[in-house]
């Protein structure tokens, strides 16, 4: 086949000589012009006929043998490729369609809602008080340190771990060391490889309703089979009520402040949930999300520290007592099931980023944290007072749970009816409140609102609390919330 010439070469006069003749070359190429098969001129001409260096036209040329367009000859220079790379990869400016009809696995789970973040926002910190000056001279202490940027230990940071622990053990009263400890990317994470450790796919697990829907999730994703048990008084679980010989391999809850009725277990409680769960061979997975912040008393023992570390599984993470962005959790484990855990958590993730790790735990041992959560303990009562002060004045015929402990409120109220509209209508005015019913897995019939207080102040809750009376009545709501704010 004839050697093609250079007359439809033009070089666009943008961007480098050598990026101007690949883009030439190759626009030529999937136009059709030059045919699969022909010989490009020789180096020498092209760079003759476009007054460039051979260096440059040598580099357009090895790059597009690279990409798989051209093939490089021994004695007859570059010929096209019979079939382009960009047959299997068309480029489009339009939205992609299908491809495909293959089977793929239906978990049941349901993508993270757009719009996602908001005030008033369940479960998320108040970074506003965040010392981040503190915080950003131990990031630059570590920052240029090189033993943070290679591998990490299987089971985390060492000195994170250590401190942990010590925090755990004066804080709740846990069972535990730096060997029985596992840093996490997270507390979904921790609770998805408790779920992996505790039971095979089609086993049976129970937990709480109302209750976490991302704990449904994780349990969903681990293809466990899901009993509820009723959650919503005022002590969370009732262990006199619990299944016998239910072959449920384990019980996943929220003892101590039930997620999202606020339920607190009693210790007595707490001793007949154990030989419960003695009794019928059952592991409890605790989920320790926001027991930091009790307003009323001290934290009720850990059921991990009652059960002297045997048969409890200790989640928890720094989401709500630092930023949810840190995404470090931890899993504390009986010594038996860390290997299998960490083994777990290098398939899932890989080592959890070492930096930010170094940074908690200079933040925990030097005693910032406990500052910091005292600080914020008194912030987040006076803020949960005016949200419950504030909603029974205007709601008086509402029910107010979870006000004792943690950063959000459970607003029920009689008569609604779509508590998922009514949340999709106040995240419209920039408020990213919860329905109710999100959390109901066994068809509870009451409807209402979870409301998180961390960023609550007054002109924020009467604006929402004007824009809730405006839209159960039907009323217009710049006349409501005068009538509010009056």
């Amino acid at each position: 086949m004839p050697r093609l010439n250079t007359d439809a070469l033009l070089l666009s006069g943008s961007g480098g000589l050598y990026q101007q003749l690949y883009l030439s070359v190759r626009q030529l190429l999937l136009s059709g012009r030059w045919p699969a098969g022909a010989l490009l001129p020789s180096e020498r001409q092209l760079a003759a006929d476009l007054a460039l260096s051979r260096s440059t036209v040598q580099q357009a040329l090895q790059q597009l043998v690279a990409e798989g367009y051209l093939e490089a000859q021994q004695g007859r220079g570059y010929q096209i490729v019979q079939a382009l790379p960009d047959g299997f990869f068309a480029a489009s400016d339009t939205s992609v369609a299908a491809s495909t009809n293959l089977p793929t696995q239906d978990y049941g789970l349901t993508a993270k809602a757009t719009g996602y973040s908001g005030r008033l926002q369940p479960g998320v910190a108040n970074v506003q008080h965040f010392p981040f000056r503190i915080w950003q001279q131990l990031l630059q202490r570590h920052a240029n340190r090189t033993v943070l940027c290679g591998m990490a230990d299987p089971l985390g940071y060492l000195p994170l771990r250590q401190a942990l622990v010590q925090y755990l053990r004066q804080s709740r009263q846990l069972v535990c060391d730096e060997n029985t400890v596992l840093i996490t990317a997270g507390a979904q994470q921790a609770l998805f490889i408790a779920a992996k450790l505790v039971g095979r796919s089609g086993q049976q697990v129970l937990m709480e309703s109302p209750g976490y829907p991302r704990l449904k999730q994780a349990l969903q994703l681990a293809e466990l089979d899901i009993a509820y048990l009723p959650a919503a008084g005022t002590a969370g679980i009732d262990p006199t009520a619990l299944p016998l010989q239910s072959n449920a391999k384990a019980l996943f809850l929220t003892p101590s402040h039930q997620y999202p009725c606020g339920g607190i277990l009693p210790l007595s409680q707490r001793m007949a949930l154990l030989q419960w769960a003695r009794t019928e061979q059952c592991w409890l997975v605790e989920d320790d999300y926001d027991s930091e912040f009790q307003y009323r008393h001290r934290p009720v023992a850990s059921l991990q520290g009652l059960a002297d570390g045997k048969g409890v599984l200790f989640a928890g993470s720094f989401s709500k007592t630092l930023f949810p962005a840190l995404r470090l959790g931890y899993l504390v484990l009986p010594a038996e099931l860390v290997g299998t855990a960490s083994a777990i958590l290098q398939a899932l993730h890989g080592d959890v980023p070492l930096l930010p790790q170094a940074v908690l735990a200079d933040f925990i041992s030097e005693g910032h944290f406990n500052r910091h959560l005292r600080k914020m303990r008194r912030c987040y009562q006076q803020q949960k007072l005016l949200a419950v002060q504030l909603l029974q004045q205007h709601f008086p015929t509402g029910s107010i749970l979870a006000q004792d402990a943690g950063l959000h409120l459970t607003l029920l109220l009689p008569g609604l009816t779509d508590d998922v509209a009514l949340c999709q209508h106040l995240n419209q005015h920039g408020f990213k409140l919860q329905p109710f019913s999100r959390y109901c897995f066994l068809n509870e019939p009451e409807r209402g609102l979870v409301i998180g207080i961390a960023d609550a102040d007054e002109a924020f809750l009467l604006k929402l609390i004007s824009l809730l009376k405006a839209a159960l009545n039907g009323a217009d709501p710049e006349t409501t919330q005068a009538q509010t704010c009056s």
